[in-house]
């Protein structure tokens, strides 16, 4: 392999862990719309979607925990098999019942296997690449979430509004069927780890690391439950909503594949300052009463994505290559621990109030106030990895 081009076999197996993380994110992502159809079939209230949401989040929090102490002593391709057949499973039963508690019970299951997929994928994915290539590897799994707001959920929606809800669950369990396809034949068999095996500690240290990615995901989830009354407050009729989603998603992607470029030219700390600055922009659009809702989701989106990928290439240097499965998983929990508490304080700040601009500022504030913690964290982080290197090569 050279070292500055991707080999064929990289290539297809970064497009898999791709393709796992469209399947494994849409799978949970979807279901928040989806069960606006749904609601009437199980008899319940569609404010009902947050126990449901609920269910899954605090699953996938326990199995990542979980995961971290174990994950690394088992073959992680059969166990990313196995929990790809399982969501394929357990979504295609969900459309054989009407009953609530069955559902949240399904959706718990589902959260105990899709909270430590991405971890395991993406760790076989980073494990099998040159550290110079790790950052574009990183950028091209993150660029699925992207695709999400391009394809998956408009395609998802038009499914539900043309064939109902159960063809749009079946959809969504054909796609973790295909990965799994995928996974037997472009995901190599796990390489034994001839070296001396470090058993990784939940320490301080490990925790500080893992949660770097939960950090850059809280500012951006304070507002994603806010994002169409927010755009809607900033001129977008509901029409042009599907649309802006569009751009945003377009240009979420294209921050992450040039924030995974840059990484080979560009340090860290000089990415982290830039992503978080358009960031910040973004958030002076609905400070300043700016009525642009196409300039603010195109900054906001790029932005939150790109801080991700700069934190991600960051952070997967803590682990080595034995330990970054469970890492993997840890990181997964603790980001959605994030997106709880995020959403959960956004919905208290803005509780009894009316939904205008000034009654968004208190929220505005925190998100500004935490999104600038990311790039004072980076030389912490990187003085913590030089430290440890020089430790270990006297």
């Amino acid at each position: 392999m050279s070292q500055t081009n991707t080999s064929p076999t990289l290539a297809s197996m970064a497009i898999v862990v791709s393709f796992i993380q469209f399947a494994n994110a849409l799978e949970y992502m979807a279901f928040n719309p989806i069960f606006a159809f749904m609601a009437p079939t199980f008899a319940v209230p569609l404010a009902f979607s947050g126990y449901v949401s609920a269910a899954y989040t605090f699953a996938a929090m326990f199995s990542g925990v979980i995961a971290f102490y174990f994950i690394g002593a088992i073959n992680q391709k059969r166990f990313l098999l196995s929990n790809m057949a399982l969501l394929c499973i357990l979504t295609a039963i969900t459309t054989l019942t009407t009953h609530f508690g069955v559902l949240l019970a399904l959706r718990f299951f589902a959260g105990l296997v899709g909270g430590t997929t991405m971890g395991v994928a993406t760790s076989l994915l980073i494990n099998a690449a040159p550290a110079q290539l790790r950052g574009k590897m990183v950028s091209m799994v993150i660029a699925a979430f992207s695709m999400i707001s391009i394809v998956g959920m408009p395609a998802v929606l038009f499914i539900c509004s043309r064939w109902g809800w159960k063809t749009a669950l079946l959809s969504l369990s054909a796609c973790c069927f295909v990965a799994l396809g995928l996974i037997v034949h472009f995901i190599p068999a796990q390489q034994a780890y001839t070296g001396p095996r470090q058993k990784i500690t939940l320490d301080a240290q490990t925790l500080l690391f893992a949660s770097g990615n939960a950090l850059v995901q809280f500012s951006p989830m304070l507002l994603i439950p806010l994002l169409v009354p927010l755009m809607q407050l900033l001129g977008a009729t509901v029409t042009e909503l599907a649309w802006l989603f569009f751009a945003g998603g377009i240009a979420g992607y294209l921050a992450t594949r040039l924030t995974g470029l840059f990484t080979q030219r560009y340090t860290i700390l000089t990415l982290a300052l830039a992503s978080s600055a358009l960031f910040v922009a973004s958030l002076l659009i609905p400070t300043l009463h700016y009525a642009n809702a196409w300039l603010f989701i195109v900054l906001f989106l790029a932005g939150a994505y790109s801080r991700l990928v700069s934190s991600s290439v960051l952070t997967l240097q803590f682990p080595d290559n034995a330990q970054r499965a469970g890492y993997g998983s840890l990181q997964t929990a603790l980001m959605h621990l994030a997106t709880t508490a995020a959403f959960s304080l956004s919905s208290w700040l803005l509780s009894a109030r009316a939904l205008t601009l000034d009654a968004l500022k208190p929220v505005l504030i925190v998100c500004d106030l935490s999104a600038l913690l990311f790039p004072l964290l980076v030389p912490l982080l990187q003085r913590k990895l030089a430290l440890r290197s020089a430790a270990s090569h006297p």
